[in-house]
């Protein structure tokens, strides 16, 4: 009795992780660029999400004249 519901856990938990496998497989490959409305985005790299840009002016930019 014990070694089957053993067996019937260790299936429905291979299960579960394919299920989860495939839908995180299906958001990635389902994701639209988004575009970036401001200095700084998250972009997806090897390590995971990885915030990039940057929000300090560019050295040699005309601004406004009011840098402190």
């Amino acid at each position: 009795m014990w070694r089957a519901a053993r067996r019937a856990a260790a299936a429905l938990r291979a299960i579960h992780d394919e299920q989860v496998l495939m839908w995180e497989l299906f958001c990635q490959s389902s994701r639209v660029a988004i575009e970036r409305t401001g200095p700084l985005a998250w972009t997806p790299s090897l390590d995971g999400r990885r915030l990039t840009g940057s929000h300090l002016p560019v050295p040699g930019d005309v601004g406004t004249g009011n840098t402190p």
